[in-house]
């Protein structure tokens, strides 16, 4: 008896899909020590030292729904929640003031700048130079920045942001990248207790259809005294010991295969391409998990349900501290966000990330293709 065509044809697609995924994440192989090795983890292309969430895995039925117990689901924001706390909250909208002009969200306020630029102060980097909003801005000047725009302690603080904008024209920040998670960071660093994330941006706002507005909101300045909470912050002395004392961190890194790998010192067409002396990754590095597997589509880019983003960090201790890390802290700001949510009791940005870490002399570095 002959097999149906129909049968032939989907075998050849089971198969073609198989071939898809691995091209992108790598057959499993086994870490010792990675309780999650055998369950859908396993080097991604050859990068056998950090376990790689599997594309098909993360997806998979089975645990739908399933909220972890020390979740904080109230970091991710949707519609609903601003249409009712829109004269409670304090909404800001961190794109291009341009864009803010052309249409936002009603009662959000601009901060004159991107969020990015607003938060980031001047980054000098040995042997490269001198880099605008790409460091770390002095507390002191934040706190009067801050103060200025009307942001105090006091009110819950949203966040929101595009989907990405044209690099060519200036506006390259957005979702897409990260960015809307970097003010998140800073903020929580300061040491504000109720800072929030839009869903899906200003996009998820718009497919609802919800109306904008273009008048301009301002709020009275006030008084931000900051407090700070250090242990939000990771160090490059830390990342190195990481390599040497598995105990004292675990290390996500959230960059592509080919940064991790070595191949490539930067994401293709960066800007600083040419800017950093070592490419690599932080040796013992526990996961690895590209940023955009965090999304549940890059139409919307908004998150992916909470039981998914669990599985891409199934193989992490949460009560354990882990720092995350990527080339210029926006990436990374993204996993800290997103470890916020799923409930990590000791969560940590390392901010300089690979710019600094890879122009930086003596610290050890690991490759792998």
């Amino acid at each position: 008896m002959k097999t149906p065509k129909v049968i032939i044809v989907a075998i050849v697609v089971i198969i073609l899909g198989f071939l898809v995924v691995y091209s992108q994440t790598g057959l499993p192989e086994k870490k010792e020590g990675h309780e999650a090795a055998a369950a859908g983890y396993g080097g991604g292309g050859g990068l056998a030292k950090a376990p790689m969430p599997r594309l098909n895995f993360i997806s998979l039925p089975g645990d739908e729904g399933v909220i972890p117990p020390s979740a904080n689901l109230q970091l991710l924001a949707g519609i609903e929640d601003i249409e009712k706390n829109v004269h409670h909250w304090v909404i800001v909208d961190c794109r291009d003031k341009e864009s803010y002009n052309e249409g936002h969200i009603p009662s959000a306020i601009h901060l004159g700048e991107t969020c990015n630029d607003f938060f980031r102060g001047d980054l000098e980097v040995k042997g490269q130079g001198v880099f605008k909003h790409l460091g770390m801005r002095p507390v002191d000047e934040l706190e009067k920045k801050l103060g200025v725009a009307g942001i105090s302690m006091e009110k819950t603080v949203v966040f929101y942001d595009g989907k990405m904008g044209d690099p060519a024209a200036g506006k390259s920040y957005g979702i897409l990248a990260g960015y809307v998670f970097v003010p998140f960071w800073f903020m929580e660093y300061l040491g504000h207790q109720d800072v929030r994330v839009l869903d899906g941006g200003i996009m998820a706002w718009s497919a609802a259809g919800k109306a904008l507005e273009t008048k301009e909101n301002r709020l009275a300045s006030t008084v931000f005294t900051a407090n700070v909470l250090k242990n939000r912050l990771a160090t490059t002395e830390e990342l190195v010991r990481s390599g040497s004392d598995a105990h004292s961190i675990q290390v996500v890194d959230t960059r592509t295969p080919a940064e991790y790998a070595g191949t490539s010192a930067t994401p293709p067409n960066h800007f600083l391409t040419g800017k950093i002396a070592r490419a690599g990754h932080v040796p013992g590095a526990d996961l690895l998990a590209p940023h955009f597997y965090q999304f549940a589509d890059m139409e919307t880019m908004k998150l992916r349900p909470i039981w998914q983003l669990k599985r891409i960090y199934a193989s992490l201790d949460t009560g354990k501290r882990t720092a995350a890390y990527c080339i210029l802290g926006n990436r990374s700001s993204m996993a800290y966000f997103v470890m916020r949510l799923l409930g990590f009791k000791d969560p940590a940005n390392y901010h300089d990330s690979w710019f600094i870490y890879g122009n930086t002399d003596g610290v050890p570095i690991e490759q792998s293709l």
